[in-house]
């Protein structure tokens, strides 16, 4: 059973929790091992990013974000500039997508 202390405090850590929407990307000209942390560095530089994964094998980053702050046209977009890569929006990137796919 929880105290009424344990209980304010999650009240406050659930209404501090940021809204957060899920974007994959297919990024292109990526040509070696460091390239994917090259990226994983630019994109967690960008204001409203909270994480960035990025892999070689399959060229794919996975970007977590705030929706209010920025959007996955702006990650493309910094990402392009910052690094020189291409990227794009894969179709099963919006936030309902991935609530859809959740049991």
């Amino acid at each position: 059973m929880l105290t009424a202390l344990q209980t304010g405090l999650l009240v406050i850590l659930a209404a501090q929790a940021p809204d957060t929407a899920t974007v994959r990307l297919h990024i292109s000209r990526m040509t070696c091992g460091s390239c994917p942390t090259t990226a994983r560095l630019a994109l967690r530089r960008l204001p409203g990013v909270y994480s960035a994964a990025v892999t070689l094998d399959d060229s794919l980053g996975v970007v977590r974000y705030d929706p209010s702050r920025v959007t996955p046209v702006k990650i493309v977009a910094h990402l392009t500039r910052l690094t020189g890569f291409g990227a794009t929006i894969l179709p099963d990137s919006s936030r309902n997508a991935q609530r859809d796919r959740t049991p």
